[in-house]
This record gives C-alpha cells, structure tokens and sequence, in this order.
C-alpha cells in the first residue's frame, strides 16, 4: 500500500519561509520541515505516495506513513516571520543528496503524457489539451448553438464570433485564451493579461490578431494535431501587418505595436526559431519604447515588463548583454506595487517570485560583453594599466552579484492570509521552487560563464544540483512551469553525475510534455550532445558550441 503525508497534528502548520528554508538546508543531516523525524531522501517519497487523484499527488483523505510522520502539505498557512533572520549558508558539495533514475515515478500520471489525437481538423477534446478545472476545454469554440430556453429557435453566438466568423480560427483563439495563455503566466486570480489586455486590441488589429492565429497554429502544431492554416502563413502575414503598423508612425498604436512583437517573441520560443529574428524583434521593440513616449497605460507597463523579460532572456541564449542596457533595467518597484495581503500577492504574473532576482540576472548577462573586453585588452595590452583597471571592476562587480545573490530571498508579504485551498499551497511551492532554481542557476552562469571555473569544480557543481532538485520540486508541485528552460538547462549542461543527468532528463520530458514547445525540446536535444561529448574527453565543452555544431539555436522564454 502506497503512502501519503498524513495530516498535520494541530498547531503544527508551517509557513513559507520555513519551507523556503528547508530547500537550502542540509540535505545530508536528514532533517526537514516535511517531517517530525529524519525524512527518508525525495525519490523513497516519490515512490512510496500513493496515487489518489488523475490530477494531484495530493488527497484529502488521510493514511498512515508507517514510522515516519509527515507534516501535511495541504495544511493552511499561518502568519510567519520576516526574512531578515534567513539562514543564507549554501551546502558543500558532498552535502546535497542525490537522486535516482526518475523520482517521480508512482507519480500521478501528467495529463499530457496522454496520446495525443489527431483526427479532428484543429484539435480534438483530448487530456492533451485540457488540464482540470482551471483549464476550459478547448473545444468549446466548436460546440454547436444550445438552446437557453424551450424555443426551438434559442440558440447561443459561438465563442469569439466578434473576432473572426470562420470556425478554425475560432478554434485557434480559443486555444489562445484556454490552453496557451495559461502556460506563460504564473498567476491567474486577478486575471490573464494575455487575455484581459492583448485579446480586447486584436478585435480592431488584423496584425495581433493573425500574431494569436500563428502562435495556437504554431503551438498545436509542436503536438502533432491537424491546423487547417499553417502556422508559417499565419506568422508572414502578422509579419507584413507588423512592418505597415511601424512604418505609420503613429503614437497612438504604440500598445498595438509592442503587443504585435511580444507576441511574435513568444512565437519564436514556441518554434525555437532564428536568434537574428528574435534580436531584430526585440530592437524593434526598444525602438518603439523610445521613440513614442505616449500616455503609459496598463497595458503598456505589462508589455514593456515583458519586453523586459525577454531581453534578458535572450541576452542569456546567445552570450550577448541585454539590448536595453540600464535604460530599461527592471527595479523592484516597478514589480512591488501590489497590496501585501497575501503569498500570492506577492506572484507577478510574468516572473513569479523572481521579479526582484532579474535586476541580478540582467548585471549578469551584461558582464558577459565585459569579460569579453576584459581579455581581449588583457592579450592586447597584458599588464596595461587600462587592463588591470577594467580587471579590478570586473572582480568588485561579480563579487558583489555572488554576495547579493547569497543574500537573495523571494520577497513574501510579512503577513500570509491562511491558504485554504490546498491547491494553492502546493502552487505557491511550486513558484518558490522555481525562483530557488533561477537563483541557483545564476550561481551557476556565474562561475561558469564569468568567473570561469571548470565543470568539476564544487562550486560549479554545488549549484547545478540543487537547480535540478528545485526544478524537480517545480514539477512534484505541479503548479506553473513557466520560464523554467534556462534555470533547467544551465543547471543539466553542468551535470556529470548519471543521477544529476537522469534528474534533468525526468524534468526535461515533464516540462515538454507540459509545456509542448520545441525551444525544450531543442535545450534537451543540446544538453544530451554535451554530456556526450564530456563523457568522450572534452571535458569544459561550452554548449554554444556544441548547438552551433548542431545548427540548432537555444531560446529562454
């Protein structure tokens, strides 16, 4: 008989920061906040659950775990602490636990691990493509009209008739507000941007509307399902609106414009497209924020966040520093404005907890160009006092980005309002997680990429396994997945270990599976030829090479 955590005994309910804790705490000693008693190691739990639900690992009915007595993590969350006191220490590297060969075996099955059907014309209503409750079926755009009353003539408009009257485009925004834009946000309570402030503008902007069209063709294609447009067609002709809209000139479609490119970024990730269309796309964008400085709205601080977002992320894909420079670095109270009433409040709907953490992301994707002049003056110049100047700022810089770094917390209300909902809890760990991954993962590109420390070192090392056991965790929580490849994929090139590597590839076929975009697929691809090639002697490979080698290019979205 399998188990599960049973219920927590009363008054012993825990809050955020202690489970935040227990994700840098020494892993070896055996304690944890998930138990009362030393905690066998994550795989033995992930085998011994018990399946109760086709959607959740988790259940309200309770049973015994034999000896050991687990805190429940559905239990609602009380009022905590401040941060301030926050152990900040990392473990050593013979201190963090392995894994095993896939941890999340016995695991309540994916619903998107199920086949995918391909007979209808733009998709079927397959567990492929609705996920519960908060996941509408997809199909709803292809209901027939259903009568409301007893005339026979009582019938409801299709879904999205004000858009487009032909009934496969319907079907493409349909998937666009149901399944697609769920995937990229990590909070929906007060609502989905993508759907709340893109969608109401391409009622009246043929270019976004066929930017929506070319992306839900894009993404249903990735999963094999019959399109009856192309996605390549819907994205030229989003192309060609696009260029009519920049050449205007006109301030007043400024939204519509950056609206237009951010979603033709989200396109490339979804296609693992072209670096050169993404950088020309991302310039066009700081053109646009430049050049009309009209009246900002909602809709435009949301864009430019995501611009934000992208900018970064792409500067990490191709070993270059962010376009905006410090014009546009992001700061935390552009991301902090919203009322301390609760964990989720403290969520942003693009970047989940690391809002605060990107400002540090984006100094070190720019210190990367730095390095690179570094030591071109250093072969030019060796021992030049302008060498040894730039020399000296690059140690202050990346020793102080090490040192905030350690010091980073994600910054939850001091007072959490008592989660009820045990969906929510296992949701918000799942964000915790996956900001612990993008912090760890910048230690990583710091040493590596920066500070040039070989594979083997356990600084390097110390940091790539504790990314991949939080991304695991992201996926054991099952909450959001999104902007999960760079942290997984920083951390997976770094791993020499079968165990390191057996890790990434469990959470590599989870996130595809979950998230179904070929930029994935593309970073498992690359990762699996670099620890090829590590086994066969070229131990330091840098993996943009092995993905040039390839003619493959990696996009973070």
């Amino acid at each position: 008989m399998g188990m599960r955590p049973p219920t927590t005994a009363p008054g012993q309910h825990l809050g955020f920061h202690d489970r935040l804790q227990a994700l840098r705490q020494d892993s070896s000693s055996g304690s944890s906040i998930f138990s009362g008693s030393p905690t066998p190691p994550l795989p033995a739990i992930a085998e011994n659950w018990e399946v109760h639900s086709a959607h959740s690992v988790f259940s309200d009915s309770a049973s015994s775990c034999g000896s050991d007595t687990f805190t429940d993590m559905n239990s609602p969350l009380p009022p905590f602490d401040s941060l301030d006191n926050f152990a900040r220490s990392a473990p050593e590297l013979h201190e963090v636990k392995q894994l095993q060969m896939d941890p999340l075996e016995g695991f309540a099955k994916d619903p998107y691990e199920e086949d995918i059907a391909t007979t209808r014309e733009i998709f079927a209503p397959t567990s492929a493509l609705s996920r519960s409750s908060s996941y509408p079926d997809p199909t709803s755009a292809f209901l027939s009209p259903s009568g409301s009353g007893n005339s026979p003539y009582d019938f409801t408009v299709p879904p999205f008739s004000e858009y487009t009257t032909r009934e496969s485009r319907r079907g493409l925004l349909d998937h666009f507000c149901n399944v697609f834009s769920h995937l990229i946000v990590f909070k929906e309570e007060s609502g989905n941007p993508f759907r709340q402030m893109v969608l109401p503008m391409a009622q009246k902007s043929p270019p976004l509307l066929n930017a929506i069209y070319a992306i839900s063709s894009a993404h249903l294609e990735h999963r094999g399902l019959h399109v009856e447009e192309r996605a390549l067609d819907l994205h030229s002709k989003a192309l060609s609106g696009l260029q009519n809209l920049i050449a205007h000139k006109d301030e007043g479609n400024r939204d519509e414009v950056l609206a237009v490119i951010i979603l033709m970024l989200y396109y490339e990730v979804v296609r693992s497209g072209s670096s050169t269309v993404l950088n020309s796309h991302l310039r066009g964008a700081l053109s646009i924020m430049r050049e009309r400085r009209g009246k900002r709205s909602p809709t435009s601080a949301f864009l430019e966040r995501a611009f934000r977002y992208f900018d970064v992320a792409s500067a990490l894909s191709f070993g270059s520093s962010p376009m905006s420079g410090t014009i546009l670095a992001p700061t935390a109270q552009d991301f902090n404005a919203m009322p301390d009433r609760s964990a989720m409040a403290a969520v942003d709907t693009l970047f989940g907890l690391v809002a605060d953490l990107w400002p540090l992301i984006h100094r070190l994707a720019s210190l990367v160009d730095v390095k690179r002049n570094l030591e071109k003056q250093e072969l030019a110049s060796p021992g030049h006092e302008k060498a040894n100047n730039m020399h000296s700022d690059f140690e202050t810089n990346t020793s102080s980005i090490e040192l905030a770094l350690h010091q980073w917390i994600p910054k939850i209300p001091a007072v959490v309002v008592a989660t009820e909902n045990p969906a929510d809890d296992s949701r918000l760990q799942s964000i915790l997680n996956n900001a612990e991954a993008h912090r760890q993962a910048a230690f990583v590109f710091l040493y590596r990429n920066l500070l040039s420390q070989p594979r083997s070192s356990a600084k390097v090392q110390t940091s790539a396994k504790q990314a991949l056991q939080t991304c695991l965790r992201v996926v054991i929580f099952s909450g959001p997945m999104a902007a999960l490849v760079w942290p997984l994929f920083t951390a997976a090139c770094e791993a020499v270990e079968d165990n390191d590597r057996n890790v990434a590839r469990t959470v590599f076929r989870h996130l595809e599976t979950r998230q179904g975009m070929n930029n994935i697929v593309t970073a498992w691809e690359v990762c699996e030829e670099v620890w090829s090639r590590s086994d066969n002697g070229q131990v330091d490979v840098e993996w943009r090479e092995v993905a040039q080698s390839l003619s493959k290019e990696v996009i973070f979205g």
